[in-house]
């Protein structure tokens, strides 16, 4: 049997190449260990679909985000109509909220994690495929990252070509943006097998430098100890993301002594009242506070907050820049609030006094080529040229300020 795992060609994202195709090369390093020959295709490598011509394979598997539903559908019509004896699976986040309408189009769809999916969907006559989180994350194997040009990714940190690593699943927070699509229950990798990993990366692919995908990093102190030991044993650069509330002066610290060299923070807003209809658990004195210890330290700070929020008007708006001109970080985001499925304002509009304006995912860009994005929600106070509006006023702002570069 041969298998190959496709990233449909990214046709919204500024750079379709920034990250590497984790996920499939996980399922890669799974399919292979079990003894079966798999390759892994990334679409933004090439011009157009004719070249999966050179790939005939039994199964195809085909990642779908909502950003790339209309991609992953023209594969797929593509396979069907090139190799009809194929079967064609399809998983991913968009596949994970929405499998009911995805079994429409695709012979098998994989719900949530798909390592031990994948191969159940090869044995098995279900069309929509589940299985139960992996509770012990150390039995995985890494990902398989020889199946792609895996230097010729463009993120680079501290300067150096980096890879991707993710070194926990889960949220235990409930912000009302996020599709949860890992689940709220929080599974860690052992500090050991995360090491040994970056150790692999290091001696095995000569990349020094990693982006940690995780959303909270520091979430488990005594662990993330251990890890920024050998972090630093390695000398390795690295990024992360964590939340305010869980960052102190004496980690970023540890932090900084073991080679990070920038922090994202999702800031969302500089209201509390939106930060509180966001669901999201912080405040604005602790956003303020961790901005300006991470400065303190010496670890550049990257900012995101969103525009067109529930709850959102003129006002709030106001309060976002005020907050930035005065704890102003070294670069900033700004997106626009966009409800994808899974989420709680996708689920319950009404519940949060918005108005999804259609729900044509394929067409949603919360960021786009220049920041631009696009408004889907109108707000009790705010329509949808007002938040178009805002939000370009916005990035006109901290343009000036010099941390918005495009």
């Amino acid at each position: 049997m041969k298998i190959c795992l496709i990233n449909p060609q990214d046709p919204l994202d500024e750079d379709a190449l920034w990250d590497e195709p984790l996920g499939l090369l996980y399922l890669g390093a799974v399919l292979r260990e079990n003894g079966i020959d798999v390759n892994v295709v990334d679409m933004n490598f090439h011009k157009g679909l004719d070249e999966l011509r050179h790939h005939k394979a039994d199964v195809y598997g085909i990642y779908c985000s909502s950003g790339l539903l209309t991609s992953a559908l023209k594969t797929n019509d593509f396979l069907k109509e090139t190799f009809p004896d194929s079967l064609r699976i399809v998983g991913g986040p968009h596949a994970t909220c929405l499998p009911k309408q995805m079994a429409k189009h695709f012979d098998k769809v994989i719900v949530g994690e798909g390592e031990r999916a994948i191969l159940e969907a090869l044995d098995t006559n279900k069309k929509i495929i589940t299985c139960p989180p992996i509770e012990n994350l150390d039995e995985v194997p890494f990902p398989a990252r020889e199946m792609v040009p895996i230097k010729e990714y463009h993120r680079r940190v501290d300067g150096r070509i980096s890879t991707g690593m993710i070194t926990a699943r889960g949220c235990p927070y409930r912000c009302t943006f996020c599709s949860k699509v890992w689940g709220q229950t929080v599974r860690f990798r052992s500090a050991e097998n995360i090491l040994a990993e970056a150790s692999e990366i290091k001696n095995s692919y000569d990349i020094h430098a990693l982006s940690i995908r995780d959303d909270t990093f520091t979430l488990n102190k005594k662990r993330l100890y251990k890890i920024l030991d050998g972090f630093e044993q390695l000398d390795l650069a690295w990024c992360c993301l964590t939340r305010v509330d869980q960052v102190d002066e004496q980690t970023l610290l540890r932090m900084k002594e073991a080679g990070c060299t920038r922090i994202v923070y999702g800031i969302e807003s500089g209201s509390q009242r939106i930060l509180d209809l966001l669901r999201k658990g912080t405040t604005v004195e602790q956003n303020a506070q961790a901005i300006e210890l991470t400065k303190k330290v010496g670890i550049p700070v990257k900012a995101a907050i969103i525009i067109g929020n529930p709850g959102e008007t003129q006002e709030t708006v106001d309060a976002s820049i005020r907050f930035i001109e005065k704890h102003t970080p070294d670069e900033q985001i700004v997106t626009i609030f966009t409800p994808y499925p899974g989420s709680a304002v996708w689920d319950n509009p009404d519940q949060f006094n918005v108005k999804i304006l259609h729900r044509r995912v394929e067409e949603y860009a919360a960021v786009g080529t220049g920041m631009k994005g696009n408004v889907v929600m109108e707000t009790e106070k705010m329509n949808a040229q007002e938040i178009a509006d805002a939000h370009e006023r916005v990035l006109t702002r901290f343009r000036e300020l010099g941390i918005i570069k495009n």
